[in-house]
């Protein structure tokens, strides 16, 4: 599987309404979402990870 690459930045709040947002969706049920959800979550997730390898993890993990 080929690792995506996000380029776009995001902020703290940003980040924060993303987080929000998956919890919301991955609380319906996988079974009960949309294809355009499954891709949200998809996007979502990505920005998320981009953003805690940017904040949170080692600089030599980066």
């Amino acid at each position: 599987m080929m690792k995506e690459v996000v380029e776009k930045v995001i902020t703290k709040e940003e980040y924060d309404r993303l987080m929000v947002e998956i919890l919301n969706l991955m609380n319906k049920g996988e079974a009960n979402l949309s294809v355009s959800e499954l891709n949200e979550i998809k996007e979502m997730a990505l920005l998320a990870q981009a953003y805690e390898r940017e904040h949170y993890y080692p600089s030599h993990l980066r």
